[in-house]
């Protein structure tokens, strides 16, 4: 049609598509014409099934393509899976073999810490043996130097008092006399005992002497600080204390303690 001119088309248009329905239903020539015109630019039955079975083919050869490279694809992830698998074997005897390596360091050091051990139970019994011999034997040491003492005793607390009167003599009061003294304890809320036991005692003048062989520990002093403050009570007096030791086994710090304490209650400490 792109070949006819203006010319060509000098009839009523208008009026053709009115009539040209009817010109088909009743006039086969003109309905011949028509199809014969149309057929080639119309695709026919057999064209339109010519057309789906080619495209049909061209699916097929497409699927086809993409099933063998599907299948290419699987075969590598199987081969890529297979080597993986592999490598994971292998990496699982290593952690085996290292694994039953470190069982075996660890069952030797087990021994060896087991033996360590024994080692270790065995010194340490024979100390204990060694620590128990030389407690019997502190013990026996003790047992003779309570004997000693108890032997030594008296005669050490009449040396005491000598000391004692012969300070006093020095600072001039003859004839004073200190002697030992027990007595029921009046005063228990000061010190919890039933009987006072006074080593040396002068009412006149007012004297309170304590003697030890040893002062070991501070608890001596404050029982000795403890009685001097009852007979206070007792006579309402104060009394002038003296606290007489043979040897002493305090640390210097504790021993100036000891002093300043004795110094406060008017008490003198003898150290022979």
């Amino acid at each position: 049609m792109s070949g006819l001119k203006n010319e060509d088309w000098n009839f009523d248009i208008e009026k053709l598509k009115r009539i040209l329905p009817k010109l088909i239903r009743e006039n086969d020539e003109i309905k011949g014409a028509i199809i014969t015109a149309l057929s080639g630019v119309i695709a026919t039955g057999e064209d339109i099934k010519e057309l789906i079975q080619q495209m049909d083919r061209r699916f097929e050869a497409l699927q086809e393509e993409m099933n063998k490279r599907f299948e290419a694809m699987d075969r590598r992830f199987e081969a890529l899976q297979e080597e993986m698998n592999k490598r994971f074997e292998a990496m699982d005897r290593r952690f085996e073999a290292l694994q039953e390596e470190m069982n075996k360091r660890f069952e030797a050091m087990d021994k060896r810490f087991e033996a360590m051990q024994e080692e270790m139970n065995k010194r340490f019994e024979a100390m204990d043996k060694r620590f128990e011999a030389m407690d019997r034997r502190f013990t026996g040491l003790d047992k003779k130097l309570d004997k000693l003492l108890a032997a030594f005793g008296k005669p050490f607390e009449q040396f005491g008092r000598n000391i004692v009167l012969n300070i006093l003599k020095a600072e001039g009061m003859e004839d004073v006399k200190i002697e030992p003294l027990k007595l029921r304890n009046p005063k228990r809320e000061i010190l919890d005992i039933n009987e006072l036991e006074i080593d040396g005692f002068s009412e006149s003048p007012p004297i309170i002497v304590e003697i030890t062989s040893i002062l070991s520990d501070i608890k001596k002093i404050d029982k000795f600080l403890k009685k001097k403050s009852i007979m206070e009570k007792i006579h309402a007096k104060t009394f002038r204390g003296f606290f007489v030791a043979a040897s002493t086994e305090l640390t210097p710090d504790e021993k100036a303690r000891v002093i300043a304490m004795l110094t406060k209650e008017k008490t003198t400490l003898i150290n022979l």
